[in-house]
């Protein structure tokens, strides 16, 4: 665990999205919840020798950042109103917990998890949703403390960055991914890149990104260009007459030259997998954009 602010930490190499907590007089509040169960517990351990654990922020409804969760089930659980809504799609994806588990077994790369197997069969595993919900913005005070958690739509419509003046940092869960692939399978793009401009005029030193080592603000523009290329690489296949599944059939380097940079924590089995939900996603934007901008 590494220290990000004076009373702020955060976990860089765990398997899935980067959690983190600030301790205040009160208590931790966390950002996010380890992707592994076994990671979960002894995350948990470690923090609670510092202090309690008074709340959990959730920035997104992707399994990485919730799935953790249940194994905090007497801790309070935040996130925005379209997160609570997403994260129902989450519990069920990959065929649920049971299908899941099947994976988790097989000790695949990204989703292989053998010690956490037992933990998910118990009889009282459970998902652990939002309890406490807003539409754009909550303030928590928290012993000195005071903790902005701020929807900011684009990665996903629940995306939530939390920002906490006292530390000189921000969570942004993946709104940020720093120096690895960026995942735009379920982004509006455009809401995205109003985001990076919203992160821009915060008052902070560090962002704590989803994935990825932590980075400062000059690092926003970097993020926005990504998306920017990804946008021109789509529309230039549109403006070729090509159809979507010509673009995905189709051998091409443009879409690695869009975001060069690699996988992040052990997810490289889905490299191309991520290549094609990219596209699919953005060719159905791009297009719907055009068509609805064109005269007539």
């Amino acid at each position: 665990m590494r220290q990000i602010g004076p009373n702020s930490h955060a976990e860089f190499y765990f398997l899935g999205c980067n959690p983190g907590y600030v301790m205040t007089s009160e208590g931790a509040l966390l950002i996010d919840s380890p992707q592994r169960g076994i990671d979960a517990l002894r995350y948990a351990e470690a923090i609670r020798e510092s202090g309690p654990i008074r709340h959990i922020v959730n920035t997104e409804a992707h399994g990485d950042h919730v799935w953790g969760n249940s194994f905090f089930k007497d801790v309070p659980v935040v996130g925005s109103s379209a997160l609570r809504r997403e994260f129902e799609n989450t519990w069920s994806g990959f065929g649920g917990p049971a299908g899941r588990l099947d994976r988790m077994k097989t000790g695949e790369a990204w989703l292989g998890d053998p010690e956490s197997v037992w933990l998910m069969e118990q009889p009282d595993f459970a998902p652990h949703p939002p309890t406490t919900t807003f539409d754009d913005e909550l303030t928590i005070e928290l012993g000195e403390h005071t903790i902005h958690c701020l929807r900011m739509p684009g990665h996903t419509q629940g995306q939530t960055s939390v920002y906490i003046p006292a530390e000189g940092v921000v969570f942004t869960g993946d709104t940020i991914f720093h120096r690895c692939r960026t995942w735009l399978h379920d982004a509006e793009p455009w809401q995205w890149l109003d985001a990076l401009d919203r992160l821009a005029e915060l008052d902070v030193e560090t962002i704590v990104p989803g994935h990825g080592e932590p980075c400062g603000k000059e690092y926003l523009s970097v993020q926005a260009q990504v998306i920017h290329d990804w946008l021109g690489v789509i529309g230039g296949f549109l403006t070729a007459g090509m159809t979507e599944d010509e673009v995905v059939a189709q051998e091409t380097d443009a879409c690695a030259e869009a975001d060069p940079y690699p996988m992040a924590q052990r997810l490289w089995e889905l490299r191309n997998e991520l290549t094609e939900l990219n596209i699919r996603n953005l060719y159905r934007q791009v297009a719907a954009r055009e068509s609805a901008m064109s005269p007539g």
